[in-house]
């Protein structure tokens, strides 16, 4: 497999954590327990800084690079770089949300919960297309020099919080994946 794809294999199973976190985070909510807003914030934070303005890019990169030999799969790189936007505006809305609650909005608990669990199971579904059709489909019909033209126009910086660890940004986030052994 090529490196530039098993990066973004590797982002997805951190990516997944981090849900599979939320989903628990979200779960407890729906149980009448309180909730951390300040660290879901910081898993928001990080999806943004990191998934949504490297991953996503990236994938993006690669995608532009394929099309002319995509074929069939073409209509699905266009698809997903649809929703790379979409999952960005989701994302941020969704965090302005729990910023919002925290600042004193009246937002319901099962409000809340149905737009968290909404907005897991979209970026559970985005990854779930892109690992079993995008991914497979592009490692069939991208060569060693296409991988070379994408690398080189990816830009890919350390992970700030599976990779080098951004402290400063990051330290709850870091330190409660560390605490609890957080794993997918």
């Amino acid at each position: 497999m090529n490196p530039l794809l098993e990066r973004l294999l590797q982002d997805h199973r951190n990516l997944t954590r981090l849900l599979d976190l939320l989903e628990r985070k979200l779960d407890a909510l729906s149980d009448g327990q309180d909730s951390n807003f300040d660290l879901e914030i910081e898993l928001l934070d990080y999806i943004e800084h990191y998934a949504d303005s490297v991953h996503h890019p990236t994938e993006d990169v690669i995608f532009r690079v394929a099309r002319g030999k995509a074929g069939k799969l073409r209509s699905v790189l266009d698809r997903l770089s649809e929703q790379h936007g979409e999952l960005v505006a989701f994302t941020h809305r969704f965090r302005e949300t729990l910023e919002g609650v925290i600042q004193g909005e009246v937002v319901t608990r099962e409000e809340l919960v149905i737009r968290g669990r909404e907005y897991v199971a979209l970026q559970h579904q985005h990854i779930d297309l892109e690992e079993r059709v995008a991914f497979p489909g592009l490692e069939a019909c991208m060569n060693d020099e296409d991988w070379q033209r994408a690398a080189a126009r990816a830009l890919i910086p350390d992970d700030p919080l599976f990779g080098y660890r951004d402290y400063n940004r990051f330290r709850s986030l870091i330190d409660f994946l560390s605490a609890n052994d957080v794993s997918g």
